[in-house]
Parts: structure tokens; C-alpha cells; sequence
């Protein structure tokens, strides 16, 4: 049974059981011995059910979740689900960005992620992919507030999609060879959060009322060469029209180079928490 025909359930059998209960210890002076006793234990036995219903449906998904169900279900909402690499230089505090390919700014490697064949989006969430991207993988897509839940559900169990990281840092840095694939043939990363935000009221391309976007932040962790390369890197050039390193307070401000330089927004997500 969906999560919507579950509140339909809960609602009416406590909006009835409640009824009964009132009409059976408010109303009623004698009552019988069958309201008294059978019935009264099925009015008190439903509140008790529907009650337990809708807390597991709040600890399940919450009530912004509820709320895509029964209030607004139809509604579209842009989801994209991704994730970012926190890459720093340790001692100097520097962070690497590059440049961005869609939007003129610095911002970390990372991307959507992709799924996987045997799961059909289209057909199971109703999606529709952003008409300005050429892979219908990317988990980047319009669809109906009701499938939220069942999203975000999805995601986080890992089933069916790209549960990797290596992809984008490899078409971000390997492949533009600003890194080397001699010393980056692969990287080895900590999982640190992720990081959401829930049915924002946005409305940055069409026609969608709201955005969902979830962010998983890495952190690569650099063996003794690969940090020599990417400090070597460094050295050479701190700013360049494909990479930059920029420092944590650069990042909050988002943007450097005496302000003239923009840093994506999302960017202050890969900074450790203090």
C-alpha cells in the first residue's frame, strides 16, 4: 500500500474510532454491555493502531515528506542527487577546485551519479530529464512531489546506481590532464555526510515549484605522491582557467582572486564542520 492510501487509512479509522469513543463516554448514559466492552476495545484499539501508523510514517520519512503526499502531490519538483570531493593540500589549508563546464565559476570535482539500466525512472517516478543533458543515466530530473519519499528511500539503500566516486574525478581532472594518470590511477576516499535540501521552494529553470537536491561529500585521502603532485601543481600555479586552489574563507565568501572570481555555492558544503 503507498504511503498516501496509508494516511487515507490512519485518518479514518482514527477519525471514527474517536467518534465512537466520544459518542460511548460522553454521550451515551447506559450504554450496553457490547459497547461497553467489545466495541469500546476496537474504537481504543484503532486509535492506538493509527497512532503507531502515522509515527512510523513520520520516523520513516518525515513530515515534509507527508506533506508531499497529501499536499502538494503533484507539484514538480528538479532532483539531483550527487556527490562532491573535498580535495585539500594539508598544511597550507588549500582547497581544489575546477572550472566549472555549465556555469562560469570554481567549484569541486564531483557530479551526479548515474543509474543503472535495470531501473526505469521514467516509468517508476513519472521523470523527466533536464532537456539540456545528453545522458538519460544522470539522476538529474523533473518529477512529482508524491515520489519524494520513495526517492530518497531509493538512494540511500545504494541499490541499482553508481555508488562510486572515481567517474568524475576522472573526467574533471585525469582526462583534462591537470592530474596525471600515472600517479592517480585511483584514489582512496572517506565517506564524510550527506548533506540535503528538502523541497526548497525554487523555481530556477521551467516551470517546477520546489528542489531536492542531495549532496554525498568525500574526502580523498592523498598518498605521499599524489600529494606531491597536487602540491607541485600548486606551486606552479595557484590560478588557472581550469583549476584553483582557494582557501576555506574563500570558499564561505564564495569568491576570490580580489572578489573578481566566483566559487559555486554548493562549494562551502565540502568544508569540514568545526
Amino acid at each position: 500500500m503507498s504511503t498516501r492510501s496509508n494516511i487515507i487509512l490512519y485518518t479514518i479509522i482514527l477519525i471514527a474510532s474517536s467518534v465512537f469513543l466520544l459518542f460511548r463516554y460522553v454521550i451515551l448514559d447506559n450504554p450496553n454491555d457490547f459497547i461497553k466492552d467489545l466495541a469500546s476495545t476496537f474504537a481504543l484499539g484503532g486509535v492506538t493502531f493509527s497512532i503507531g501508523g502515522f509515527w512510523q510514517l513520520f520516523s520513516t520519512y518525515g513530515w515534509q515528506a507527508i506533506k508531499c503526499k497529501m499536499l502538494y502531490p503533484n507539484s514538480k519538483v528538479y532532483v539531483s542527487l550527487s556527490y562532491l570531493l573535498q580535495i585539500r593540500l594539508d598544511g597550507d589549508e588549500k582547497y581544489l577546485l575546477v572550472k566549472g563546464s555549465k556555469v562560469n565559476q570554481y567549484q569541486p570535482v564531483g557530479g551526479v551519479y548515474r543509474v543503472f539500466t535495470d531501473k526505469n525512472i521514467k516509468i517508476d517516478w513519472e521523470a523527466e530529464i533536464k532537456a539540456d543533458r545528453n545522458n538519460p543515466k544522470d539522476l538529474r530530473f523533473f518529477t512529482k512531489a508524491k515520489y519524494i519519499p520513495e526517492i530518497i528511500k531509493w538512494f540511500k539503500s545504494g541499490r541499482n546506481r553508481e555508488f562510486g566516486v572515481w567517474r568524475e574525478f576522472q573526467e574533471e581532472l585525469i582526462e583534462t590532464n591537470i592530474l596525471s594518470n600515472e600517479k592517480f590511477k585511483h584514489i582512496d576516499v572517506d565517506y564524510l555526510r550527506t548533506e540535503e535540501k528538502m523541497m526548497n521552494r525554487e523555481n530556477r529553470f521551467n516551470d517546477e515549484k520546489y528542489h531536492t537536491i542531495l549532496y554525498d561529500i568525500f574526502k580523498v585521502n592523498l598518498s605521499s605522491e599524489q600529494e606531491q603532485e597536487i602540491r607541485k601543481l600548486y606551486n606552479e600555479n595557484k590560478y588557472t582557467d581550469q583549476y584553483a586552489f582557494v582557501t576555506a574563507d574563500e570558499i564561505r565568501k564564495m569568491c576570490f582572486n580580489d572578489s573578481h572570481t566566483k566559487i559555486g555555492e554548493h562549494t562551502i558544503r565540502t568544508l569540514d564542520f568545526k
